[in-house]
């Protein structure tokens, strides 16, 4: 992967500058955020971009860099539309010419040679990393029974790449495995049909996976306990706010919204327009989550530990939901979360008169089925 340079990039004519530039040299003095690497451009809205993912997300299984789809657009739609094929056409030439070679990402063709060349281990490796279902593919492929003879010692060296490229994998499956390529070239055929009946085992990469992503989840919860029970984490706003954090983990409020899409624009409008009304709102705006998927809005309001739920709590909720009707030009269906430490008596008896688009939950009924539900799995995957 390229080394991270500090530059930016003009984006009018996506032009790398210095960081003390002012003005673009085709004199443009607006740039892209610092976060964005390298633009290419499919028209004047469209732009295929490289950005750096953000230091809280970063992991070592994760890439500092990505590829990113950016288009401008005025109103609030959160879709991102191809035309035409000359359009695809085009995005596909960028990434796979321009922005792929910048993130150090090798075609399938490319990491083959290395294989053939003798690069056993980097080349499987590469092919791990970035082609996991050929990998599986490969693997599966493989008929053992007409491997000849003098290619055993071949045969046990590519395989001992791919063994060595598992990340993650069970100790017990890589131990079998590894004792039964050390026997290969002295067993033969013995040793492959058990070494076939092994590899069949592969898909244990995908459920590795899965346990890694239950674990991360799991993880997820304890750190969103810890923000929702603080109530100076409430005076936060940006990425590390309470909603946000909520926002980017939407499977805690239902798995349906784990592909939310997060609409800044509706959540600006709304402030905008809670502002006209009340002065209050001027220096600090409501925050909020804010987002649809499919056809549906999503909107979640928590209120700090030492805040009690009342009726004019959910009253603000569906003022928010009348801005949106009234700004979005879209029809939208909705649907209103109102989290707390404590629910009043008086919203209790009331909540039987609302429709059932609002839901108002503890921070315990939020968080405590969703942690069961995934620490069993998680217990599961494990056995």
């Amino acid at each position: 992967m390229r080394k991270l340079k500090k530059y930016k990039i003009c984006q009018s004519c996506t032009r790398e500058n210095s960081l003390n530039t002012k003005e673009c040299s085709c004199g443009s003095s607006k740039f892209a955020p610092e976060y964005v690497k390298k633009i290419s451009k499919i028209n004047r809205q469209f732009a295929v971009q490289v950005t750096e993912i953000a230091e809280k997300y970063k992991s070592k299984e994760a890439p500092n860099q990505r590829i990113t789809f950016y288009k401008w657009w005025p109103g609030n739609r959160v879709t991102l539309n191809v035309n035409k094929a000359e359009e695809w056409n085009k995005i596909k030439t960028i990434i796979d010419t321009e922005l792929g070679p910048f993130l150090g990402w090798k075609t399938k063709k490319e990491i083959l040679q290395e294989i053939k060349s003798g690069e056993y281990e980097k080349g499987v490796k590469d092919l791990s990393k970035n082609y996991p279902e050929f990998v599986n593919k490969l693997i599966g492929g493989i008929d053992f029974s007409k491997i000849k003879e003098t290619d055993l010692q071949q045969v046990a060296n590519a395989i001992s790449a791919l063994v060595a490229a598992l990340k993650n994998a069970d100790e017990n499956f890589v131990i079998a495995t590894k004792k039964l390529i050390e026997e290969l070239p002295k067993q033969g055929k013995r040793a492959i049909e058990d070494l076939s009946d092994l590899l069949k085992q592969w898909s244990l990469r995908q459920i590795t996976a899965i346990s890694f992503e239950v674990k991360h989840r799991i993880e997820t919860i304890e750190i969103f306990n810890k923000a929702i029970l603080d109530d100076k984490t409430y005076e936060i706003r940006g990425d590390g706010s309470v909603h946000r954090i909520l926002e980017n983990a939407m499977w805690i409020i239902d798995e349906r919204y784990w592909l939310l899409h997060s609409n800044e624009t509706l959540r600006t409008i709304i402030g905008n327009e809670l502002a006209k009304k009340d002065r209050k709102f001027n220096k600090k705006r409501p925050d909020f989550v804010c987002g649809t998927i499919d056809n549906k809005m999503i909107l979640v309001e928590i209120k700090r530990p030492s805040h009690e739920l009342t009726a004019d709590d959910l009253e603000q909720l569906e003022t928010y939901m009348l801005i949106i009707e009234q700004n979005s030009g879209e029809k939208y269906s909705f649907e209103g979360y109102l989290v707390g430490r404590k629910i009043s008596d008086d919203l209790k008896k009331r909540l039987k008169f609302r429709g059932n688009q609002f839901k108002v939950k503890t921070y315990s009924d939020l968080s405590d089925d969703v942690k069961k539900r995934y620490t069993d799995f998680y217990k599961n995957l494990k056995k």
